[in-house]
């Protein structure tokens, strides 16, 4: 990506502490912000009582300006998980950004 400012982009991820993906998406998370420094990840405890939209985890629902940009419930790979941020990244700044 080039030198502009990038958009912080909120990654919301429900996890439940017995789930093997959840700690594996966590790890690669981890990673990635790490390189990514706008990517904020913030990890839930699943309720099933409280997020009731929710239907399995890992599950992670992606904000832009407190705005739900879209959500995926699986162990991505890292290099899946880059190459659509990079996507997000570019939709942001052709669609949503001033």
């Amino acid at each position: 990506m080039n030198e502009e400012k990038l958009a912080e982009i909120n990654l919301l991820l429900y996890t439940n502490e017995d789930c093997f993906y959840c700690r594996q998406l966590s790890t690669t998370l981890a990673q990635i912000t790490q390189e990514r420094p706008h990517i904020i990840v913030t990890k839930i405890a699943y309720n099933p009582q409280l997020h009731t939209s929710i239907k399995s985890t890992p599950s992670v629902i992606v904000q832009y300006n407190n705005d739900e940009l879209g959500r995926f419930s699986s162990a991505l790979s890292k290099k899946s998980l880059d190459s659509w941020l990079d996507q997000l990244q570019d939709y942001i700044r052709s669609h949503l950004s001033c």
